[in-house]
């Protein structure tokens, strides 16, 4: 039996994704996750790498202060630019290997309504940090 769709969230503003590098290096900036699940993300992204690539991410969920979510991620498909009313150039990425907590955050993050903005977000991170561990 198929299993159904991941809940999805859509944040707007996105959120900022990096891609992690080598210790002593900073972050690259890699795009925007404005669609995500606790399986995925789709990465707004003018510069989508190929489908296979491995990449390890580092996700800003709320402002500043908030610690972000990292994990390993393999880019699964990719959309080239559309248009001013196309829409947005990025790819797919499927999550692997994602600490527990940090996907239990997701799914709670997924399956919570009405959350609009950063600020909504917030007391979520905190409440879910603290019962994780």
């Amino acid at each position: 039996m198929a299993q159904p769709p991941a809940k999805r969230r859509l944040f707007k503003p996105p959120m900022r994704i990096e891609c992690a590098r080598s210790a002593g290096r900073p972050n690259h900036f890699l795009g925007y996750g404005a669609n995500v699940s606790e399986t995925g993300v789709f990465v707004q992204s003018l510069a989508p790498r190929a489908p296979g690539t491995r990449l390890r991410l580092v996700m800003h969920l709320a402002g500043k202060g908030s610690e972000p979510i990292t994990s390993d991620a393999e880019v699964r498909w990719v959309r080239g630019y559309g248009g001013k009313r196309g829409p947005s150039a990025g790819m797919g990425m499927h999550f692997l290997g994602m600490r527990p907590s940090d996907r239990g955050l997701l799914q709670t993050l997924c399956s919570t309504p009405a959350l609009r903005s950063a600020a909504d977000i917030q007391p979520l991170l905190r409440t879910e940090r603290r019962s994780a561990g």
